[in-house]
């Protein structure tokens, strides 16, 4: 009938938007990380370069290193969760038409899920927030007992909301892997 064919065809019309919406986000998650090593980079750059500006009043800049690796890491994660959504929605709904290879890739890469990619980037936010804690330390007096109260507190809360995120991203990840499409609601009437 007319009503099926057209069906078919915004269905079609709508799996080569998600395919492409699944190779932009790709590209987009790889420009993310790219920023975050970049910026991150230049922040810390800027910090050891002799600018003629005394270290001492720029040095608090520092403070938002993870912050703002936090904030990268955030797009990073939702980039990447929209890409598995994408592809486990493709590899396995009745609806996506996809072919027998594509659903065969989509239970290979759910069977062997990478976790490096996503625990290389919580390492790195992990390893910057450190290294920004060792030059604030090694630039502070600690004079005061609220500046190492305040230290202390900086680092420790950056670093859980750090692992904090790895550890529900990890469940995002593993929720969508785990995804089983209803085939009795999905399943066409030919």
């Amino acid at each position: 009938s007319k009503g099926a064919a057209k069906m078919e065809d915004n269905d079609q019309e709508f799996l080569r938007a998600l395919h492409e919406e699944k190779i932009r986000t790709q590209n987009e998650r790889a420009k993310l990380i790219t920023m975050k090593l970049a910026f991150i980079t230049v922040l810390f750059g800027v910090s050891s370069v002799d600018l003629q500006i005394e270290i001492a009043r720029i040095f608090w800049l520092i403070y938002f290193v993870p912050l703002v690796a936090i904030s990268y890491d955030l797009y990073i994660m939702s980039a990447d969760s929209r890409i598995k959504r994408i592809g486990v929605f493709l590899g396995r709904n009745p609806i996506s038409l996809a072919g027998a290879a594509e659903q065969e890739w989509e239970r290979f890469c759910t069977s062997y899920r990478d976790g490096l990619a996503p625990s290389a980037n919580m390492f790195f936010s992990v390893i910057v927030t450190l290294g920004a804690a060792a030059f604030i330390h090694s630039q502070q007096s600690w004079t005061e007992n609220s500046a190492r109260l305040y230290f202390a507190v900086w680092l420790v809360l950056s670093l859980a909301v750090i692992a904090a995120l790895w550890l529900r991203h990890q469940t995002l990840i593993k929720n969508i892997g785990d995804y089983k499409p209803n085939n009795d609601n999905n399943t066409r009437n030919v």
